[in-house]
């Protein structure tokens, strides 16, 4: 039995993005039994390339059910079914955040049938929804509402199940679990149960203790693929024998995510997490200035007289390291020669930046681990400091000491360092940020 799921949003991320209209045909493999449609206020203004692409108006959804309202429907309608969708992961993924806001759990199988599509239909220059029905003279009642393009995807599932003759879809509906060989301790049952959200998971021994520590976006997947890929390696043949419970804790970001996980490893040393565990910093970068006043950079073994820009566990790390600045900055001899020492040392110094933070004292402000609050992360005075979670009201009030308060003391390290710095890259445009005055900052 398959519920066949259109949705129009305000945008096209799950996450930052509401339902405005949600369609559910629901279709036994022969023909369509049920259909549902309504109109959802997503109790947010919906963008004008939005409407002028659904024609949905904010004036239309106004007085429209939210989707709390919709919601035991729609579970209803969902439920013990095969979710079908043109691009499954969209729809599914808004069905699954919608839910999550109102604090209950949505976990259904799921089809994509444009997945499918290219394996069963090839050689069609476009698999969109409307190319796609075309070439194949499907007719689309009004294109890009929620009714008529599930309408539209139900006939190319019946399409679909008639050419595949069931054997492809066999396939992509089995479940990793069923593949997976589970610990003897470990049920099906207790696979299910973990969340698909993103957090870290612990593997325990008999006594409770960690025998391995990992980090995901999807615990739930993750953890099967540890009992089916991972079990093929000698190292989690042996873990596979000795976990006894599954643990885990919730994130929201994958940025606490990676920071939570580092800690933990540090703080319990687990036996199946032998890289993370064992790395020691013996060598750093050096900033020095020869006998003309021109800067350089050295690695060398660490010592309490100097301090080092940057740690490494090997030598040749940090001289690969300082190799990349002196090429990505041109800071080879000969540049050397034909700078001024000013210009010279003023490159070197733009150089070794990138080891540091724009600014010493700064919070960043990430998901959580529900639509009440968010995940903040500080660094204070150059270096990171910890994390914590916030109620989203708190935040709003602006009060940047009162969301300081709410922020635990964690481990600082290098690697944690490293782990923000890159998240501070890689969200460059998208970060939320907030700077703070130094007495802002301070906590003991």
């Amino acid at each position: 039995m398959f519920a066949v799921v259109d949705i129009e949003a305000t945008g096209g991320s799950p996450k930052q993005g509401r339902i405005i209209e949600v369609a559910i045909v629901v279709h036994n493999g022969q023909r369509v039994i049920e259909e549902f449609s309504s109109l959802v206020n997503p109790e947010t203004k919906i963008d004008p390339f939005v409407t002028a692409l659904t024609g949905i108006s904010n004036t239309m959804v106004e007085d429209a059910p939210t989707f709390k309202d919709l919601s035991t429907k729609i579970h209803q309608l969902t439920e013990g079914r095969i979710i079908v969708a043109h691009n499954s992961r969209f729809d599914y993924g808004f069905l699954r955040q919608e839910f999550k806001r109102i604090g209950k759990r949505f976990q259904r199988k799921n089809l994509c049938t444009v997945t499918m599509s290219k394996a069963l239909l090839p050689g069609h220059n476009s698999y969109s929804l409307g190319k796609l029905c075309a070439d194949l003279n499907i007719p689309i009642k009004n294109r890009h509402r929620a009714l008529g393009d599930a309408a539209a995807t139900a006939v190319l599932l019946e399409k679909l199940l008639f050419s595949d003759k069931k054997v492809l879809l066999n396939d992509l509906l089995k479940d990793q679990l069923e593949q997976a060989n589970l610990p003897v301790s470990i049920s099906k049952q207790d696979i299910d149960k973990l969340p698909e959200e993103t957090g870290v998971y612990y593997f325990l021994d008999e006594k409770g203790r960690p025998l391995y520590i990992g980090k995901s976006n999807n615990i739930r997947s993750r953890i099967i693929t540890h009992f089916s890929n991972d079990t093929r390696s000698k190292r989690f043949s042996q873990l596979k024998q000795k976990v006894v419970e599954i643990d885990y804790q919730l994130t929201g970001s994958e940025l606490i995510a990676e920071l939570m996980e580092a800690g933990e490893i540090k703080r319990f040393m687990p036996d199946f997490n032998r890289a993370q565990r064992r790395k020691k910093y013996r060598y750093g970068i050096f900033l020095q200035e020869d006998e003309h006043g021109f800067f350089r950079l050295k690695a060398a073994l660490l010592h309490p007289d100097r301090e080092a820009l940057l740690l490494f566990t090997r030598q040749k790390w940090a001289e690969k390291a300082i190799a990349d600045l002196q090429q990505q900055y041109e800071l080879s001899q000969a540049s050397r020669i034909e700078l001024k020492q000013e210009a010279y040392n003023e490159k070197v110094e733009k150089a070794i930046a990138k080891f540091n933070y724009s600014t010493p004292n700064f919070f960043l402000l990430v998901e959580g681990r529900n639509y009440e609050e968010k995940g903040v992360v500080l660094v204070q005075n150059g270096s990171y400091f910890g994390y914590g979670f916030v109620d989203v009201s708190c935040i709003e009030q602006g009060n940047a000491e009162l969301i300081v308060d709410r922020i635990s003391k964690d481990y600082p390290s290098p690697d944690k360092d490293r782990i923000i710095r890159k998240y501070l890259k890689k969200k460059s445009k998208s970060r939320q940020q907030i700077v703070l005055e130094e007495q802002e900052a301070l906590i003991n």
